[in-house]
């Protein structure tokens, strides 16, 4: 009987023992879980950083290559330009002219499209002038001929004051390219009064 009841106790005890070891085996392994998880999200974490560095940089590298292509194009358009402006200036007729004996009379030609605006101008004596208004086109002889010619004549008076007078509307004539010598200029014909008879305006 002595002998069951110690068999009894020492089966009792050891299965109280394996019931301690296996909660604390379970313990553990509640304690290990969160510890595993945090190092993953840990590593997670790590890992995406460099992929956002990279983007960062991406983004970097874009807009500097656009900022460079925006100065490339803010460069080219003063040439586009100035291009345009030497183009203008390079009509053969387009200018001032003087008389080239008394220097007292002035031819101006102003090209706007295919039309020339021409004005002449003449000093009569210090207190009277004469100018002519007229447009036309240059052919292929280099003459230009007009039909339309408006002459005004100007009178100064002693006290500064001035009166213009409106000759007449209807002038005629013509205006051609010429070279005397080494000079190139312009020949005038009037049909009207004969106004530029003699004269010969040299290119400025």
């Amino acid at each position: 009987m002595k002998k069951i009841l110690a068999a009894a106790l020492i089966l009792s005890m050891l299965l109280c023992g394996c019931g301690k070891e296996k909660g604390s085996s379970e313990s553990k392994g509640s304690d290990t879980q969160p510890t595993t998880a945090a190092s993953e999200q840990k590593e997670t974490t790590t890992a995406e950083t460099p992929d956002h560095t990279e983007t960062t940089s991406a983004n970097v590298t874009t807009t500097a290559e656009a900022a460079e292509t925006t100065a490339g194009t803010a460069e080219e358009t003063p040439e586009e330009t100035q291009t345009g402006t030497v183009s203008l200036n390079n009509d053969p007729f387009e200018g001032l002219y003087v008389e080239e004996v008394a220097h007292n009379g002035t031819l101006s030609v102003d090209r706007q499209g295919d039309i020339y605006k021409v004005h002449i101008g003449f000093k009569d004596s210090a207190a009277v002038y004469h100018d002519w208004y007229f447009t036309g086109e240059f052919d292929g002889r280099q003459v230009l001929r007009y039909n339309n010619c408006l002459k005004s004549t100007v009178t100064y008076s002693e006290d500064g004051s001035a009166d213009s007078v409106q000759d007449y509307t209807d002038g005629t004539g013509y205006i051609r390219i010429s070279e005397e010598g080494t000079k190139t200029g312009l020949i005038w014909v009037d049909d009207k009064e004969d106004a530029g008879s003699g004269v010969f305006f040299v290119k400025q």
